[in-house]
């Protein structure tokens, strides 16, 4: 039985330029420190705890990739949430449900507003 060792990580500013980084594609923690001006050694270790919260993954040979951007968490749901309200209100619509139409649509809103 496999248990998860995730560790939950508070993003800085180094991070989010990092992740921004190998959203683009794969890259070594020197190409990274050196594109964003910080030393390697303190890119190795923001790395090091990006890891451990399984955002990034080392593929080999200090090679490393992002497998999770913690930035989007959410935003599936908010999509999905977008699209069972949109379904509903087409539904309302073909049943002239006027309320269940307006409940819909303001709770669409609501997704759109807080995303």
């Amino acid at each position: 039985m496999s248990v998860s060792s995730k560790v939950a990580h508070e993003l800085n500013d180094a991070d989010e330029m990092i992740l921004d980084e190998l959203a683009t594609g794969r890259n070594l923690p020197q190409n990274l420190a050196n594109e964003l001006g910080y030393s390697r050694q303190y890119v190795q270790n923001r790395l090091q705890m990006l890891k451990a919260a399984d955002y990034v993954e080392n593929v080999g040979g200090g090679l490393y990739e992002l497998v999770d951007d913690p930035r989007t968490e959410g935003q599936e749901n908010d999509v999905e949430a977008l699209k069972r309200h949109v379904r509903a209100a087409g539904e309302a619509i073909e049943e002239q449900d006027v309320d269940a139409l307006r409940r819909h649509v303001r709770a669409a809103c609501e997704v759109l507003e807080s995303g």
